[in-house]
């Protein structure tokens, strides 16, 4: 919820508490509406089902897709060393998901190799998922804005890609 949002609905909340006390102090009972008040939030800021953060179709960057098929191509190499794979992944990657990395052993990545380039599927100007295809089926790749570049946030499967 955007800050200009949360005031504007306390602004509401505080018109209608005032309305509400206003008619007490005079004596006069408050007025009772004909039907009841049904308020719906606005679409974006209902909750998401799914538990992640909302996103929304957007203009996308290619920059997002370029980075999340970059990082699947280094990651998808399984016989690496590990260390090499390690070194290979991490500039592509948020630090926090960096340091999990490092406890992957690359032998028990599923895919050797990218059969789509990245596409997004959703974004915002600081997040973006993209999906990209791999042998083993479709990643979905969630990369965050870091300044004027991407990084990958996170790496699963996507819902389309499951086999």
């Amino acid at each position: 919820m955007t800050r200009t949002r949360s005031r504007d609905t306390l602004l509401v909340l505080a018109m209608l508490l005032a309305a509400g006390c206003t008619s007490r102090t005079t004596g006069a009972p408050a007025p009772q509406p004909s039907s009841p008040l049904a308020v719906t939030p606005p679409a974006d800021m209902l909750p998401d089902p799914d538990a992640v953060l909302s996103t929304r179709p957007t203009t996308a960057d290619p920059a997002a897709a370029a980075t999340a098929t970059l990082f699947v191509a280094r990651w998808a190499r399984p016989t690496l060393p590990a260390a090499q794979w390690r070194a290979d992944v991490r500039p592509y990657a948020v630090p926090g998901y960096a340091d999990l990395l490092n406890t992957v052993d690359p032998a028990n990545v599923p895919a050797t190799r990218i059969t789509a380039p990245g596409r997004v599927v959703t974004a915002t100007p600081e997040r973006a998922e993209v999906d990209v295809g791999t042998d083993a089926g479709v990643l979905r790749v969630v990369c965050v804005r870091d300044g004027q570049r991407w990084l990958v946030a996170n790496v699963g499967m996507s819902k389309a890609g499951r086999r």
